[in-house]
């Protein structure tokens, strides 16, 4: 683990790194995006650019599919989403390399998390705000990236806890194509998960359940090879949390459907899908809040991080129970490597 001065005047909130991980992406409560490219020789982040891009703090960034272009989103206090393109004619740390194609400014408070769907899904961006509200844009066209629309809008809170001193909100895509379309939207201490019905909207199929406190992090694991799905959450209440979704076919008849909580929903208008969660681990070995989960990229190694400073992994063993296989320290003394403990009980 090599660190890099990012050249923040301010706090980060978050990291992105491209699909390639060849770049990665900052941004901070200076109210700037910072792109850093991998120099192949040195293996150093080297700065490609950096911009002032809200008028707020900049909590989220995301970076679209390659397949569309090299595109960025973030989300801002402001109560604005931006989306960003790379002009590669432009100099480099010139300030002028990545152009704003649109401004979203639907929400009607400050923007907590923004991600764009997968790429089969075609381009499509999710964002939440602590207005309570989840909403989607699509492109309305491949070719004109400066034209998005608003296709969903839907209140998860009844009460917009604006006036809260602390409240999180997190999202994460389902990113299975042998699936309906579904994402993960946590709002303060509840985990809901939407699917796109045959009505062309997104209703609640399941709740993911057992938090004491913030969700400050979910992430949906991508299911190479597996039957089911495995979703992770990160809690104030310092917990690791571990989700298992199996898909059933049901019966086609209202009755029979017992995975919506939305009154409105019924089985003419979502998939014949029941949703079935089931917690199959939970980890509390931070010893304090857990601020970000995130999955490989074949959904086998889980990485937590918290307040104790540490990165731990976590994998799954031959009888499918998640255990930490190894600790990252981030805290090292001059001229001497981070700390990394392995577990020889661990595979």
């Amino acid at each position: 683990m090599r660190p890099f001065d990012s050249g923040h005047e301010d706090l980060v909130h978050d990291v992105s790194y491209d699909f390639y991980g060849r770049h990665v992406a900052t941004c901070s409560s200076d109210q700037h995006i910072k792109v850093f490219s991998l120099d192949k020789d040195t293996n150093d982040w080297q700065l490609s650019d950096s911009w002032r891009a809200h008028n707020s703090s900049i909590v989220s960034l995301d970076w679209a599919s390659p397949e569309y272009g090299r595109i960025i989103a973030s989300g801002s206090y402001d109560k604005t989403v931006k989306l960003w393109e790379e002009d590669p004619d432009q100099e480099e740390c010139s300030g002028r390399r990545w152009n704003k194609l649109c401004t979203l400014n639907d929400s009607k408070g400050a923007l907590y998390d923004v991600k764009f769907a997968p790429a089969h899904l075609g381009l499509r961006l999710a964002c939440i705000g602590n207005d309570g509200t989840f909403r989607t844009y699509d492109a309305l066209e491949p070719s004109d990236l400066r034209s998005w629309t608003l296709t969903s809008e839907i209140k998860v809170l009844s009460v917009s806890p604006a006036s809260h001193l602390q409240s999180d909100f997190c999202l994460s895509w389902c990113p299975s194509r042998f699936s309906p379309e579904k994402i993960a939207v946590c709002a303060l201490d509840q985990a809901l998960i939407y699917q796109r019905g045959k009505d062309n909207k997104l209703h609640v199929t399941a709740k993911l359940e057992g938090h004491g406190g913030l969700i400050r992090s979910v992430s949906w694991a991508p299911s190479i090879g597996k039957w089911y799905q495995l979703i992770a959450t990160g809690c104030k209440d310092g917990k690791v949390r571990i989700f298992k979704l199996t898909e059933r076919p049901v019966a086609h008849s209202a009755s029979s459907f017992v995975g919506s909580y939305d009154d409105d929903a019924s089985m003419d208008k979502v998939d014949s899908l029941d949703l079935h969660v089931e917690l199959i681990s939970e980890h509390d070995d931070h010893k304090s809040e857990v601020w970000s989960v995130s999955w490989n990229l074949t959904g086998t190694i889980l990485s937590s991080a918290g307040d104790d400073g540490k990165v731990r992994l976590w994998r799954s063993s031959y009888s499918s129970e998640f255990k930490c296989m190894s600790v990252i320290s981030a805290q090292q003394q001059q001229q001497q490597q981070p700390t990394f403990q392995e577990r020889s009980q661990d595979p």
